[in-house]
């Protein structure tokens, strides 16, 4: 018995496999018009556009490898997951990956203590040793829940896996 063969099973890896392939052709497509927008394209923008390209992918992969029913799929969506899980400036440097809907909320630092709340669809930005004096420090709570969510599924095919084991050494009802 195939133990994606669950409704519930089916349902979530389906549903998740599905979000990290949107998220990440959104992200993509965002990406190839920024990429069509610029004029002069120096090799460190060249690397930082490709490190954009590349984070989605890895979340279409990791979608196709979910419908595929492959176990690293979810592996890999976790590891997805937890680079949009917090994102940051800190004197010049940023990191910040979106794919699929997030709900960022942080603070700034910079001046003050400014709460900040950010929402949307795919985005990401990557700055390496800009001028920007800003300390800036952000949770994505979409990407908090997918973890615990994906966890949670693990968990439940990896008991649907024991449970058949159990059956198929003590022989079929």
């Amino acid at each position: 018995m195939d133990i994606y063969s669950s409704k519930t099973i089916m349902a979530k890896t389906k549903f998740l496999g599905i979000y990290q392939i949107a998220g990440g052709i959104i992200g993509l497509g965002l990406s190839i018009w920024l990429i069509s927008q610029l004029q002069d394209i120096s090799l460190m923008l060249l690397l930082i556009l490709l490190i954009g390209v590349l984070l989605y992918f890895f979340s279409i992969y990791c979608g196709i490898q979910i419908l595929q029913k492959k176990d690293i799929g979810l592996k890999y969506s976790l590891a997805n997951q937890y680079l949009q899980l917090v994102t940051f400036t800190v004197f010049g440097f940023t990191f910040q990956y979106f794919s699929g809907v997030f709900v960022a909320i942080g603070y700034d630092f910079t001046e003050s203590f400014l709460l900040t709340f950010n929402a949307g669809v795919s985005s990401w930005k990557i700055s390496i040793n800009t001028d920007e004096e800003m300390l800036l420090f952000s949770f994505n709570f979409v990407a908090f829940y997918l973890i615990i969510f994906i966890n949670k599924l693990r968990k439940e095919i990896n008991d649907k896996k024991v449970e058949q084991e159990l059956d198929s050494l003590g022989g079929e009802k």
